[in-house]
This record gives C-alpha cells, sequence and structure tokens, in this order.
C-alpha cells in the first residue's frame, strides 16, 4: 500500500515559549465536525442550546438504547434549540444492527469475581444472573467461537475504563452449539441500561437491519426527516445496498448512509464498504475488542488514509472517555483527538461523554477548542502535494476528470493567493466536496443552487457509473461557466421569455438584466452567508439540498437559497 503510512503533515511557527502565552478568542468554529449522542443528560433545550453554540455540527441518536419516546422528545427538543440559536444541526440515527446483547436481566447488577465460570448462552428462557449470561442471537454455530477466544461484555457506551465491564474467556463450547462455558479475567458489576456482548473474531450472520431497526426507521427516521444512518457493525458492501434497498423502499432515498466499522469483517471488506456507503465511521470501542492492541494504531491510520485519497468523509469515536466523569481529559486523550486532526479524521464522534456525562458541554468545547489548535500545525500544502502525486495528477498526461482538475486548480490558486475563503456555488454538492477532498487551509462555503433537477442526479461520484453519473459529472462541470445565468434566471424568478414577439435586442437587455440581478443576488448571499450565518463548511462539508428545517429570517436573500421560503421576485 504505497503511500499510506510514513509521511506527517504537522507544521507551525510556534515555539515552546508562546504555548504559555494566553489564546485570543475564536469566533470561527473548527473545520473537523462534532457529532455528539444525545441522552438523557443532554436532551434539554438549555444544554442541547449550549452544545449547538458551542459548535455541535451533528446530533447522533442511538437506537442501540431502545428507547424511542426520549429520542423522539430529545430530537424536537434539538429543534427549538436550533430555531432559538438560528443554527443548522444534521441528525444522525445509529441502529443496533446485528449487536448482540445480554438478555432477561434482574433489577440488581450482576456481580462477577475473577477466576470464576460463567455460562454464554444462546437460550433465551434462562435468566441472567452471576453464572448465566443469556445473548440474543439464535446459535453459536457458524460464529468460529473456539477455546481460548475473547469475549466482552459491558455496559451501553463503555468507556473500558468503568468497574462494570467484564473480560471473559471461551473455555469449552457445547456440542450443541447453544452454550459457552467462559472464565471471568476481572471483578466487575455489570450494570447500566444495557450489556453488549463483543466476541472476537466472530462471524456474524444477523441481517444489517434488525426489525426493531425497521420499525425505528420508519416510525422515527421517515417521519423526523433523519439526514443519517449509521450502520452497526458493516461488515461488506452487500449490508451498505440491503440498507440502501429498505431506505428507498420506505420513500428516504435522500438520507445518506454512514458505515461503521467496528469487527474484523468490516475491516477486511473495508474497500468494496467505501465505494458504497457515503460516510465511514470507524468504532474503536468495539474495533478494540477484536484487534491486539499493539495493531490498533496500524489499522486506524491505514483506514483514515484510504478514506482520504478516495475522498470519502471519515469519523472517529472513543476519543475522551474520562471525561464522562472528569472535567478535563488526559494527557493521552488531548494527544490523541490532535493526532486524528492530523492523520485525516474530518469528524469526532461524542458517545458516552455526551449520553450519560457530567460534563456534556465542557467536553464538547474541550475536543473542538484541541480540533483547532491541531488544525493550526495541519500543513494543508504537504496534503496537497502527496494526495496528487499518490493519484499520479502530477504527470504528463494524468487520468483525471474535468471536475477534479477544477478542483486541484482551485485548491492550488487558493494556496498561492493566499485567500482567505473558497466559495463553491453547486447543485448536487459534488464539485465542493471534490475541493474538501485536498483539505484547503481556507474554509470552503458552499452555496447550494436549487434545481429542478437536482433531486434525480446522484450525490457523490459514487452512486453510479452510468449515463445517471455523466449527466451529474456533466452538471457539475458546467457549473461555474453557467452560473452567471442560472442564478439570474432563479433569482428573478422570470426565466427567458418564449415568445418569439420579442425582438433580439429585447431579449438581449432581458438577459443583461436578470444576469445584474442575479450578480446582486450572489453578492448578497455571500455577504450574508458569511458574515450572519458564518457557515464554514468542513474538510467534508455537509450541504442541505432541502432546508426544510431552515426557519426564514425574513430578508431576500434567505428566500432565494431556502427552498422552505416563498419564492419573491
Amino acid at each position: 500500500m504505497p503511500g499510506v503510512l510514513g509521511r506527517t503533515y504537522f507544521n507551525t511557527s510556534l515555539t515552546l515559549p508562546s504555548l504559555v502565552e494566553e489564546d485570543p478568542k475564536f469566533t470561527v468554529l473548527p473545520s473537523t465536525k462534532l457529532v455528539c449522542t444525545i441522552g438523557p443528560v443532554s436532551n434539554d433545550v438549555d444544554t442541547l442550546t449550549q452544545m449547538l453554540q458551542t459548535g455541535m455540527s451533528i446530533a447522533r441518536f442511538d437506537f442501540s438504547y431502545v428507547d424511542t419516546q426520549l429520542h423522539q422528545t430529545s430530537i424536537d427538543n434539538l429543534r427549538q434549540a436550533s430555531k432559538a440559536t438560528r443554527t443548522l444541526c444534521a441528525t444522525m440515527m445509529d441502529t443496533l444492527g446485528p449487536e448482540i446483547v445480554v438478555t432477561n436481566r434482574p433489577s440488581e447488577p450482576i456481580k462477577l469475581e475473577a477466576g470464576q465460570t460463567v455460562l454464554l448462552t444462546c437460550d433465551s428462557s434462562k435468566q441472567a444472573s452471576s453464572s448465566v449470561l443469556p445473548i440474543a442471537y439464535p446459535s453459536l454455530a457458524g460464529t468460529g467461537i473456539l477455546p481460548g477466544r475473547s469475549v466482552f461484555v459491558g455496559q451501553y457506551l463503555f468507556t473500558g475504563s468503568e468497574s462494570t465491564s467484564a473480560y471473559l474467556t471461551v473455555q469449552q463450547v457445547d456440542s450443541s452449539d447453544m452454550s459457552a462455558v467462559c472464565v471471568v479475567q476481572n471483578s466487575c458489576v455489570l450494570e447500566g441500561v444495557q450489556l453488549t456482548v463483543h466476541i472476537g473474531n466472530m462471524k456474524n450472520t444477523a441481517p444489517i437491519l434488525s426489525d426493531s431497526d425497521k420499525q425505528a426507521l420508519l416510525q422515527f427516521g421517515k417521519l423526523n426527516r433523519i439526514d443519517f444512518v449509521a450502520l452497526s457493525f458493516t461488515r461488506s458492501a452487500q449490508d451498505v445496498k440491503d440498507a440502501r434497498a429498505y431506505l428507498d423502499k420506505i420513500g428516504m432515498s435522500e438520507v445518506k448512509i454512514i458505515a461503521k466499522i467496528e469487527n474484523m469483517e468490516g475491516l477486511v471488506n473495508y474497500r468494496e464498504i467505501m465505494e458504497q456507503c457515503d460516510t465511514m465511521l470507524l468504532s474503536r470501542g468495539s474495533m478494540g475488542n477484536c484487534v491486539d492492541p499493539e495493531k490498533m494504531f496500524l489499522a486506524q491510520k491505514m483506514l483514515l488514509r484510504e478514506c482520504n485519497l478516495a475522498g470519502k468523509p471519515v469519523y472517529v469515536t472513543r476519543v475522551v472517555d474520562t471525561m464522562t466523569d472528569a472535567p478535563r481529559p488526559t494527557r493521552a486523550e488531548a494527544t490523541d483527538v490532535a493526532n486524528l486532526v492530523l492523520d485525516g479524521a474530518d469528524g469526532i464522534v461524542l458517545g458516552s461523554e455526551t449520553f450519560r456525562g457530567k460534563f456534556a458541554v465542557a467536553c464538547a468545547h474541550t475536543v473542538l477548542a484541541i480540533c483547532r489548535q491541531a488544525e493550526k500545525c495541519f500543513d494543508s500544502f504537504a496534503y496537497y502535494q502527496s494526495v496528487m502525486d499518490f493519484a499520479g495528477f502530477h504527470s504528463i498526461n494524468p487520468d483525471i476528470s474535468k471536475t477534479e482538475a477544477l478542483a486541484t486548480a482551485a485548491v492550488r490558486a487558493a494556496t498561492k493567493l493566499q485567500a482567505g475563503l473558497i466559495v463553491v456555488f453547486t447543485v448536487t454538492g459534488r464539485t465542493a466536496r471534490l475541493i474538501a477532498k485536498y483539505r484547503p487551509q481556507q474554509p470552503i462555503l458552499t452555496v447550494v443552487l436549487p434545481s429542478k433537477d437536482a433531486n434525480a442526479l446522484p450525490m457523490d461520484k459514487s452512486s453510479s457509473s452510468s449515463a445517471a453519473g455523466e449527466a451529474a459529472a456533466g452538471a457539475e462541470g458546467s457549473e461555474v461557466s453557467a452560473l452567471c445565468s442560472q442564478s439570474a434566471a432563479r433569482q428573478g424568478q422570470a426565466s427567458w421569455p418564449n415568445s418569439w414577439s420579442y425582438t433580439r435586442r429585447q431579449r438581449q437587455r432581458h438577459r443583461v438584466r436578470q444576469s445584474r440581478m442575479g450578480y446582486r443576488r450572489m453578492a448578497g448571499t455571500t455577504r450574508h452567508c458569511i458574515n450572519q450565518l458564518q457557515l464554514m463548511a468542513a474538510p467534508q462539508p455537509h450541504a442541505v439540498n432541502a432546508a426544510s428545517d431552515l426557519t426564514c429570517c425574513g430578508c431576500c436573500v434567505c428566500r432565494w437559497w431556502c427552498r422552505a421560503c416563498p419564492p419573491t421576485g
């Protein structure tokens, strides 16, 4: 795998004595996106308002914790907080998937002692106790469970530092493949809203969408117009295809799919998964139970680099677990967040820190502050050169599309001119994503031009390679040249007069008049976005094509680009 590891993008002009100086207060958010899991401690309007003001980009609703009423209350409060702060926030629905959980739990915690044996069984009639742990899985046959394999049992959104997680070692597997005798490696108390089970190197044959997932997508996802669906334990490209087929079937074709890589099957098949999904997510908590500790950093760096080279957004979980109970992260955690940004992570996902943590807002603020400092040290030009070299775009006859050539030229020009901002006018968002692939130092402001044909075109380059994909590429490639005439027609809400009674001079005057109106409103739109909304896009910008949740502020500019507002002349 040439060009994957061995290169660093750390470059700073700071000196060690300057680190003691107090930093100025920044008003522009970092480019790294922040995903916060909404739970009982963070779903009230006041907390959500503070998290939005801090810089939360995506609100995550994890249906591994199956409490639909809690999630509905959370998203309703999020809408109120978003309107109060006039801040856009995307929504992510995380599925349960083929996750294995402990069933028939008693009301009191389950105590386990180191050295004792416990029976892991698929018999759903058994009651969970200190000697028996029934799991929600039909049979152990075909899972690959063998004596000596490790099994992890811990509370939902475990951090690894609490005493509520058990590490087991398989001692004997029953001949009926319905149970396995395990030895407990550490003393603990199993408690929490839910207990999850991870079997090392297991081959899970359960469907990617469980029955509860399908019901939740219909009753919650479709009703609340969720932006992203995260597929837990994605194992192959077929899982993504099956999920996409179901989403299309229930009328959620516009929803983007995030493939969560959290087991060995997903890690082995990451290339085919990356081609089918819209975003990748490295779930380090579950992955850490499958990969040896000394190899975890290799899996992380390789996956991040592969996603960067392909222009695929990639997010990472489990960064500041200690802030679930402490107001500050450890030194190792703070360094880990910075290294993730330098390694190419597009976003950070907070789990237990904001779901049940005591310092949800402080945690979000701390993580974004670390990301901002790391971005100041990121050598964007060296990264740009490495991607160009890897793709062979510096050769005499490079194999490059017109749209990507435009994107690379824009990044190069912005770097040479030391521009302060890159403004991208787009219909499908493909041009903006290609520019973001090269991670320029400048923020990317994406202005979405509404089009009646936009919904019929693929949203990214991996959607289709057929005639529809070529049509999308052609539409994006012609955006710059056709910008003035397209915006003029849309701005003025009046298209060309089709009557042939118009003379050539009259038609020309009409076109000039509409173009001038388009120029003025485009300039107003850009100023409005920069000065009022501060819509600074990230390494992978999230462009809302149909801003149905955005409340119009009443200005003529918003009425132009917000399709939820009534058209005006």
